[in-house]
């Protein structure tokens, strides 16, 4: 027969050890606090070197697709390329740059878009932008195609 008599209970020094367990558990969670939070401030510097990735994603392709096309028309903010018969537009559309073929589609190619500007240069365009971060990026890029005389002509 088991007799529930305070008398009886044994636990000679188990509380105190499984205090000592639960507090080493508890300091381990709290030692990854500080890098937790510095990885929540951070997330801008991270957010940076992902526009800066994306940035040059966008300008390899309009490279590619300006050196491929046989035909140029720069505004100020549009561009229209003409490659096999195909316009191909980028444009702002909200905060986002997309590009589009024959008016239709919506390939988003930048985002977070404060402000962009493609400017004619000889032979090429050149595309000034900066992004909600305040950050501004700026590239020439030259063309395969004799764009002299609409260049001269402006």
């Amino acid at each position: 027969m088991i007799s529930k008599n305070v008398k009886n209970m044994n636990n000679k020094g188990f509380t105190m050890l499984e205090m000592l367990y639960a507090f080493s558990i508890f300091l381990l969670i709290i030692s990854f606090f500080p890098l937790t939070l510095k990885y929540f401030l951070d997330n801008e510097q991270f957010e940076l070197r992902t526009k800066r990735m994306e940035w040059h994603v966008f300008v390899n392709q309009l490279k590619k697709e300006l050196r491929l096309s046989e035909e140029l028309d720069v505004y100020d903010q549009r561009i229209i390329l003409k490659k096999h018969g195909q316009n191909i537009i980028y444009e702002r559309y909200g905060a986002n740059l997309r590009r589009r073929v024959d008016s239709k589609g919506h390939e988003i190619v930048f985002q977070q878009v404060d402000t962009f500007q493609f400017s004619r240069i000889p032979d090429g365009v050149k595309l000034t932008l900066r992004d909600l971060y305040n950050q501004t990026y700026s590239i020439s890029i030259y063309s395969y195609i004799n764009l002299e005389n609409d260049y001269a002509s402006q």
